[in-house]
């Protein structure tokens, strides 16, 4: 398998070269609340605690990957988020793993965000307005995670003007159309990406077929003055093929969302949100074997389904006092694992059985605000069903800030969580295999956090805000027999975990000059049969830092050159010497329950030169980028070799070049 995910890779990642670099989109909502200051906005705004949102508007200066506005990878940068390594398409937040941080899409749940093993999202830039990861306080209008709460938004098409955007790559094409539906009252946005190195691979006659596709549309209507319907759709597939002598193997995955949310406005102050939507994910396995007398064929496949609804009042009972209330309700039916086989014309039918999780939950957020005060007191309750058992969770939360002005603020926060989900892993990578199943033996893994931070403006353009937190999580499956805890035999023990910290981010701007640095300190710990060791996504110490500079600026035109840096610890890793042999006498290496070392340093610097005119009828970009400009080896797995160790690495040094044409005002 890694042989295989290996040589994909390395024949495929040059096909990201000149992916998609969206342009500049318009929307009639405000992406975030910023910071009013005299030069260009900061790329990152806490709204409060623990609470950072990105402004989409500044992300097309980031050298991200290959050129594409990935605002996924940008939020693993973030002060106490991490992305684990190369090729984890996850958010890892203080001290949680992949599955502890709930991420939302239109209200969404996504269980699965990556296309290419992880090294790209499957949100596209051009249709992104706002994105924000809550990692202190969390709203009790969410819950049923761990760690964090991520918020991405799709903007609205253009209520006044058609517009078009079109980006052709070597190996890639996305374009983008939005408009009026009917002026002023109605708009419509669809977005599409096609990435294609099969055909490249197939010309170049190599065995190895690898490509993803996507789409993404929205409607919105208002059918009356004060109330605005949105139908919103998303679908997704990724596919790769590999094809040797006698045999032939393919593994895909893919997303498939839709959401209808009723917006209304009552009166003056009251307000109201109701969402009904579907969410379906599908992993798939596939092989096949031909030989002299002698054929075999089979298929796995691996399904997640959610039927919901979230209904939210927001209500102003007076000058200070304000309340947001409401409900949730979903249906998650898992299917982790069934195969269908035919051997020499003989059928076979296969698999675990299916697994429902019926939940819901009533929230209640009090919000007072007098001066430069603001108090949140809240209480979430939610029943979880796995049709065995039936679990209540009570989840109070809190959280004081003061304003002093002048961009000069503290605040405080403690938050209880639970969850009623859990994520298995088979690789160190995003891979389509990983599958998800309800909680056992009637425990719920349960969290509290306490947060304490503030922001300082020590200059005119110069913030800089820290906080710091301090977190418990109990009943933490950990799995070491999959079979038997698919089958309901055990194979699993539960756990506890403790993880502190501190972040540090300091933000500069001028009128040219941008520039965010963030440092964050942690030490995550989990404590399983009696043995305490090292999270294996536990970061001591990460350090990242963007920076653009706007070398030429003038009415019409703009260059920009902008510089990405990530360094950080080497992860833990569990690595053991015991092997046994298959089948074919090829070795398996064994894996251990726990870390036992730590791999290398991380570090990346990625640069990227934009440039971007402003034409009659719209506006062309060219973005010149360079991934990895050092050329640093990023292991993302260790594997013994002929008695030495072996490191798999993802991403080499990568030059990529777009161009991006939109019409339209």
């Amino acid at each position: 398998m890694r042989k295989l995910l290996a040589g994909c890779l390395a024949l495929c990642i040059p096909a990201l070269l000149t992916a998609q670099t969206p342009a500049d989109s318009i929307s009639r909502t405000e992406a975030i609340d910023s910071v009013v200051v005299t030069a260009r906005r900061p790329l990152m705004v806490y709204k409060q605690t623990g609470n950072i949102a990105v402004d989409i508007e500044q992300l097309k200066y980031a050298p991200l990957f290959a050129g594409e506005k990935d605002i996924f990878k940008f939020l693993q940068l973030l002060p106490g988020v991490s992305a684990g390594k190369d090729g984890m398409s996850g958010l890892l937040v203080r001290g949680g793993s992949n599955d502890q941080t709930l991420i939302l899409y239109d209200d969404v749940p996504i269980y699965n965000q990556a296309h290419a093993y992880g090294i790209l999202s499957i949100f596209s830039g051009e249709t992104v307005q706002s994105a924000e990861v809550s990692k202190g306080f969390i709203s009790p209008a969410y819950g049923s995670r761990l760690s964090a709460l991520t918020q991405i938004r799709t903007r609205e098409g253009d209520r006044l003007n058609h517009r078009q955007s079109l980006t052709v790559g070597t190996l890639s094409l996305a374009g983008t159309l939005d408009g009026p539906i009917k002026r002023d009252k109605g708009s419509y946005l669809i977005s599409a990406r096609y990435f294609f190195p099969e055909a490249v691979l197939a010309i170049a006659d190599n065995d190895i077929r690898y490509g993803f596709n996507d789409i993404t549309g929205k409607l919105t209507y208002d059918i009356h003055r004060n109330h605005t319907l949105s139908l919103g759709v998303y679908s997704g597939d990724d596919h790769m093929k590999n094809k040797e002598d006698h045999a032939e193997n393919g593994f895909g995955w893919g997303n498939t969302t839709a959401s209808l949310r009723l917006e209304s406005r009552w009166n003056d102050n009251l307000r109201s949100s109701v969402v009904a939507y579907y969410t379906y994910l599908q992993n798939r396995q596939e092989t096949e074997f031909k030989d002299d007398g002698f054929s075999n064929w089979g298929k796995t496949t691996f399904k997640t389904h959610e039927f919901g609804a979230r209904m939210t009042f927001d209500q102003r009972l007076s000058r200070v006092w304000s309340l947001e209330y409401g409900a949730t309700f979903s249906h998650q039916r898992f299917e982790p694992m069934h195969t269908k086989s035919i051997i020499n014309g003989q059928h076979k039918d296969r698999g675990y059985s299916s697994e429902l999780l019926v939940s819901g939950a009533l929230f209640l957020n009090n919000r007072f605000q007098w001066g430069g005060w603001r108090a949140d007191v809240g209480v979430r309750g939610a029943a979880y069903d796995n049709s065995e058992q039936t679990r209540y969770a009570v989840e109070p939360r809190a959280q004081l800030s003061y304003d002093f002005g002048r961009d000069n603020a503290v605040w405080l926060s403690g938050t209880i969580n639970s969850q009623a989900l859990v994520q298995f892993n088979r690789y160190y990578y995003s891979m389509p295999i990983d599958f998800w199943t309800p909680f056992r033996d009637g425990r719920l893994q349960h969290a509290w956090q306490v947060s304490l931070g503030g922001r300082a403006k020590l200059h005119e353009n110069l913030t800089l805000s820290v906080e710091g937190y301090y977190k418990r999580m109990r009943n933490l499956p950990l799995i070491y027999d999959s079979d038997d805890f698919l089958l309901g035999n055990g194979g699993f023990i539960y756990g506890t975990g403790r993880a502190f910290g501190i972040e540090a981010m300091l933000q500069y701007q001028t009128e040219r000059l941008s520039l965010t640095a963030s440092y964050t300190y942690t030490d995550s710990r989990r404590r399983s049969d009696g043995v305490t060791y090292p999270f294996e996504y536990d970061v001591p110490h990460d350090f990242n830092a963007f920076v653009s500079y706007d070398v030429v600026k003038r009415p019409g035109r703009k260059h920009t050159f902008s510089l990405n840096v990530a360094w950080r610890s080497g992860l833990p890793y569990r690595l053991t010497n015991e092997s046994y042999p298959d089948t074919d006498g090829n070795p398996i290496i064994g894996i251990t329950a726990y870390p036992t070392m730590r791999m290398r340093n991380y570090f990346r610097a990625d640069v990227s030169y934009n440039m971007e005119r402003r034409k009659r009828n719209g506006v062309r970009n060219w973005q010149f980028s360079i991934i990895n400009a050092t050329w640093h080896k990023n292991p993302v797995s260790i594997y013994p070799y002929r008695g030495s160790y072996k490191a798999t690495v993802l991403i080499p040094i990568m030059p990529s070049v777009s161009y991006t044409r939109t019409f339209g005002k």
